[in-house]
């Protein structure tokens, strides 16, 4: 006999009506949920549990997001209670579903997959991951809900005031905090369009209005200011997508507000990609800043590694300041292995000495970084 029971009352089939599916409770005591589940429209799925079996004492002990059309397939261990499922309709038109629930007694498992396939892990359930190397595995993108992120801040371009680095000479801090703008690239090389020599489309990564991280292709106009028809908090990369003849873009690129009055990215002539020193955090997630590779010589100043609170009251403040002269370079391996909330900003800036001469120059930074789900608040 198996030591799967299919669950009549948690499994639904056939019609998936706009109002969704709320099941009856069932008792389980330290089981393993098995969920098989697929519906024509996208659907939120919630397990919810009660200790008395009534909605009044129930919390949320686990949901997903379900795109439509798309195969759920997931072992989850739930805790000795009441348990009902709720499949919400969220678009609110009728279509079907099918969703065959079982449980087992028997809570050990392990989930694992193909070693060069992506683990399809939900980030809030108790299980090992069994894969490859971790960091490589994660560059590869084995683990979606998990990115490593780098922070690239180039320049070699000497600036009067403070500036963010590899930003021409804008500094990100002086642009109004937590205020979403209307992006518009301004591209200064008359062959940067739809059909010429130069960069004829863009990638764009972005910080959206919700502060959820997005990806565009626009195509370019070349030679003056054009929106994009996209708005967020901030620019966080932008490449070259498509070129002509010249294989790079034939003049700077930069993404602005809608009077060219602040920068958000910059990319110079040749580059094909921005190095601007700036992350925002997406909501729900947290940044583990492990540490940093600089590298710097040139005129007298501070460079200065910001956590700044973006998306809150605007404080900021130093995480690392790094001595850059004349003298020779500095190149240094700086330990963090901190955690960055939500909505708060990584920033590179430079600040210039007061009367700095002009001096041939050169700033590199990477800051190495891990994007992770936040932790969950479901009940343990």
């Amino acid at each position: 006999m198996s030591l799967f029971q299919r669950d009549p009352i948690l499994s639904v089939q056939n019609d998936f009506p706009a109002a969704g599916i709320s099941t009856q409770f069932v008792g389980i005591h330290h089981a393993v949920l098995d969920i098989n589940f697929m519906a024509t429209k996208d659907c939120k799925l919630q397990i919810k549990t009660s200790p008395t079996m009534t909605l009044a004492d129930e919390v949320l002990y686990f949901e997903k997001d379900i795109p439509a059309n798309t195969r759920f397939q997931r072992r989850l261990a739930v805790p000795s209670f009441f348990l009902r499922i709720v499949y919400n309709n969220t678009p609110g038109v009728a279509g079907r579903i099918s969703s065959t629930v079982f449980h087992t007694e028997v809570k050990q498992f392990t989930a694992s997959t193909f070693l060069n396939s992506v683990i399809g892990i939900d980030d809030n359930t108790n299980l090992t991951r069994v894969g490859n190397d971790y960091n490589v595995d994660m560059v590869r993108g084995i683990h979606p809900s998990f990115k490593k992120v780098n922070i690239q801040a180039f320049s070699g371009t000497q600036v009067a005031a403070e500036a963010t680095v590899g930003n021409s000479t804008q500094n990100i801090l002086s642009i109004p905090n937590n205020a979403s703008t209307n992006f518009y690239v301004n591209s200064a090389g008359t062959q940067d369009n739809a059909t010429g020599t130069g960069a004829r489309t863009i990638t764009i990564n972005y910080i959206d209005n919700n502060y959820d991280e997005q990806t565009v292709t626009k195509s370019l106009l070349g030679g003056g200011l054009q929106p994009l028809d996209i708005n967020g908090h901030a620019i966080l990369r932008v490449t070259v997508a498509s070129v002509g003849t010249g294989l790079v873009n034939s003049g700077t690129i930069r993404i602005t507000n809608s009077i060219n009055s602040f920068t958000f990215a910059f990319m110079d002539t040749g580059e094909c990609v921005t190095h601007t020193g700036v992350y925002l955090i997406p909501r729900n997630h947290h940044l583990i800043v492990t540490d940093a590779q600089i590298s710097i010589v040139g005129y007298p100043a501070t460079v200065r590694i910001l956590e700044y609170d973006y998306g809150g009251i605007g404080t900021r403040g130093s995480i690392g300041d790094f001595r850059m002269n004349t003298n020779g370079v500095n190149n240094s391996n700086y330990r963090l292995n901190g955690k960055i909330e939500e909505k708060k900003m990584v920033l590179v800036n430079v600040i210039p000495d007061a009367g700095a001469p002009a001096t041939v120059s050169n700033i590199c930074l990477n800051i190495n970084c891990v994007l992770c789900p936040a932790i969950n608040t479901f009940p343990v």
